[in-house]
């Protein structure tokens, strides 16, 4: 019960953090698929808990017509 979990996504945190900045429309949900596309299967909270652990933010800005 308990005990030490590995990161999963520290070794991918340059492609993070390059998707980020590349790409501003990016969502929580498209990293995640992203990295799924690259056989990373994680959840949506663990990629949250990944980028606020790590530091890293990005802004979804609002859909203007």
């Amino acid at each position: 019960m308990g005990g030490h979990r590995k990161r999963l996504l520290e070794p991918h945190r340059a492609f993070i953090v390059e998707r980020i900045n590349q790409t501003s429309h990016l969502t929580l949900h498209g990293l995640k698929e992203e990295l799924a596309a690259r056989g990373v299967k994680v959840s949506h909270n663990a990629v949250w808990l990944f980028l606020r652990r790590e530091g890293l933010r990005f802004k979804k800005n609002a859909v203007r017509p």
